[in-house]
């Protein structure tokens, strides 16, 4: 298992709507996702659950893991990882917050924040920081989890670059501006 996974750093910002998912198509994601549930035997990549008896969704969702160079800002795509729904979830935590009162109650975030939390600690690993702060604004049992200090990036917005398969993709906003209007 790779419970690291649940430490995984958000997306930069400049890189958000970029995703594999897209760029090569809808028949390339099938066929991938579907391969790496092949090889996990069809269990979650994270937390190992079988996805029959996954919480709330009996599925697994496909998750992009990458290696992000802060000092270049390449976002390289490594593989894709199958996940249960609350591991997914929990990864996206800046997503999972969007969704609070939208499509997930307040109960329903701690749940899945508690879940990946609990993983974090059995493993002795730390979280994204912002996970963590939701973890603790929403008063959940983070488990004594810490969260890690993201390396200092002096990289421009317009230089950010997502790497899949050897080839370069660049933002699909011009600015921060252009993103938060977007986003907004």
């Amino acid at each position: 298992m790779k419970h690291e996974i649940l430490a995984h750093p958000h997306i930069p910002k400049p890189l958000h709507g970029l995703n594999p998912r897209e760029i090569l198509g809808k028949e390339w994601w099938d066929k991938t996702r579907i391969e790496a549930q092949q090889r996990t035997n069809y269990t979650c990549a994270a937390c190992g659950v079988r996805k029959e008896d996954a919480k709330k969704h009996q599925w697994l969702e496909g998750h992009e893991y990458w290696n992000i160079d802060y000092r270049t800002g390449r976002c390289e795509v490594v593989s894709i990882e199958p996940l249960c729904h609350y591991c997914h979830n929990f990864i996206h935590s800046g997503r999972l917050e969007k969704l609070i009162g939208k499509e997930k109650t307040v109960d329903e975030v701690k749940e899945i924040l508690e879940h990946g939390f609990k993983i974090l600690s059995e493993n002795k690993l730390k979280c994204f920081p912002f996970t963590l702060k939701l973890g603790k604004a929403l008063n959940v049992n983070t488990y004594n989890v810490e969260s890690y200090r993201l390396p200092e990036s002096k990289v421009e917005w317009n230089q950010w670059a997502l790497v899949l398969e050897g080839k370069e993709y660049k933002s699909k906003f011009k600015t921060f501006d252009e993103w938060v209007e977007h986003y907004k």
